[in-house]
């Protein structure tokens, strides 16, 4: 009897959950209520949860191999269709893996998400879309979790971070040092662009070469200190133009 009330009351909850989902889009009431089914089914049951146990191997002497930091960050995730919020996550963008801490688990405790199975994560509010290489046509494209930077209708600006290894031996040890990098896609008018550089950037827009040009002096020292903001700065900078241009 008891399990048949608890059934009644998970499936009284997903029917007030589609209801709600049918009206709104992500409001804070769908996502009251989000949270409030997870409780209801048990977040240690989730499928979420579906993962094998994620280690760091790694023995640091200087940097980490974490997007932002090493510590377990509130965010969201959509995993095969389904959305869960307020979820602990940390990004290993060495070896491209999303970290879950299980609810009510240790900080120590992490599980490697099924990257198959997820279609995007949000954390630090910066947003991650899982991409596969075979969307695109485009030579040395690889799949993985890239951050959507700028976006609107027809211009989709990718951030794809990784992180350099040296490895160095000391008397106490082996050590590792892990030193940020980033790679830059664009996608603009159906086509996928690798966008490293200024002559990469010319070769898209050539009606803009006077403003791009005077954006890269304006800014030297943005671009020396954070070449990642930088790039973002400089992508919103070309949608704008575009957008001004077509009205």
């Amino acid at each position: 009897m008891k399990n048949y009330q608890k059934k009644l009351t998970i499936l009284t909850f997903f029917g007030l959950l589609l209801n709600i989902c049918s009206i709104h889009s992500q409001t804070s009431k769908e996502i009251e209520v989000f949270n409030l089914y997870d409780k209801t089914v048990g977040k240690e049951n989730l499928d979420i949860n579906n993962g094998i146990l994620y280690t760091d191997p790694f023995r640091t002497s200087d940097g980490h191999i974490y997007y932002i930091d090493d510590k377990f960050e509130k965010g969201s995730l959509s995993y095969e269709g389904q959305t869960y919020y307020e979820t602990a996550l940390k990004y290993d963008i060495y070896r491209d893996i999303l970290i879950l801490n299980p609810h009510g688990a240790s900080d120590l405790l992490g599980i490697s998400v099924i990257k198959e199975k997820v279609q995007s994560f949000s954390i630090y509010n910066q947003k991650f879309v899982n991409l596969n290489k075979e969307q695109f046509n485009l030579p040395n494209f690889t799949s993985g979790y890239y951050e959507i930077a700028e976006n609107s209708n027809d211009f989709v600006f990718y951030i794809k971070y990784s992180k350099l290894m040296q490895k160095k031996v000391r008397e106490d040890g082996i050590y590792y040092q892990f030193k940020p990098s980033s790679t830059y896609y664009l996608s603009y008018q159906k086509n996928l662009y690798k966008v490293d550089t200024k002559g990469e950037i010319l070769k898209i827009f050539p009606d803009l070469k006077k403003q791009i040009n005077e954006f890269y002096l304006m800014n030297r020292d943005i671009r020396k200190s954070d070449p990642n903001q930088f790039m973002k700065n400089l992508m919103k900078y070309i949608n704008n133009s575009l957008s001004n241009q077509n009205k």
